[in-house]
């Protein structure tokens, strides 16, 4: 028993009482702090391909056939999570970049691989994503 001092008098009062007071206080200062939370995405992109094109007719059926080309690259995304219920959360994530969808297309345009797309080379890009995108 533990004797505390009430409206002027002292009483004595079970120390369950006590130590049930105390343990609610601190599930209450418990749930008010709040948790730790960080999430980060990082985009994981090759370097683009050098192209340069004849002219600017090549340019453009080029960008329109790369437009409605579909991404067959493996398109991938890791995630990493680390998490402590209330306390602690901690989620990574890697995300790819489109420059690899650029890359295939310049390879599947440039028929002689010389790095200079012709308007002949980019029409028949064109004509075969529009058969197969």
């Amino acid at each position: 028993m533990l004797t505390a001092l009430v409206d002027g008098e002292r009483r004595e009062t079970p120390m369950k009482t006590n130590v049930a007071r105390n343990l609610i206080a601190a599930a209450c200062a418990f749930a008010a702090a709040g948790c730790i939370t960080s999430h980060q995405t990082v985009v994981q992109d090759t370097t683009r391909a050098p192209v340069s094109f004849e002219n600017d007719a090549a340019a453009r059926i080029f960008y329109e056939a790369l437009s409605k080309m579909k991404d067959t690259s493996p398109r991938g995304e890791t995630t990493t999570k680390v998490e402590i219920p209330i306390i602690f959360s901690h989620e990574y994530r890697v995300v790819r970049g489109p420059n690899g969808k650029f890359n295939e297309a310049v390879t599947r345009c440039d028929a002689n691989q010389d790095g200079r797309i012709t308007e002949a080379e980019a029409r028949v890009f064109a004509e075969e994503v529009a058969r197969n995108p």
